[in-house]
């Protein structure tokens, strides 16, 4: 069965002097506070830590998220697979 073709959104992570930084193709903001970012990109979600992380700006229109802190880490989940995938595969 070929796989549904859906437009997917560049995605890139961009860190400017350790104290802001840019993703692209994020499509949703599931939760933040000072320490976690929690994200839905188009490469899957993405978790960002640190200490004093903020959201800047957010465009889910555009796919865009600004935000300033310091990160540490950042780690990647799965995407999820649309249900019409899994039931049909």
């Amino acid at each position: 069965m070929k796989e549904l073709d859906m437009p997917k959104r560049p995605h890139n992570i961009n860190f400017e002097n350790r104290e802001k930084g840019h993703v692209t193709g994020v499509s949703k903001v599931v939760s933040s506070n000072d320490r976690e970012l929690v994200l839905e990109s188009s490469a899957g979600g993405l978790t960002l830590t640190g200490s004093g992380l903020k959201i800047i700006k957010f465009n889910a229109e555009e796919g865009f998220l600004s935000f300033e802190g310091v990160p540490n880490a950042f780690r990647y989940s799965a995407a999820k697979v649309p249900l019409i995938k899994r039931i049909f595969s």
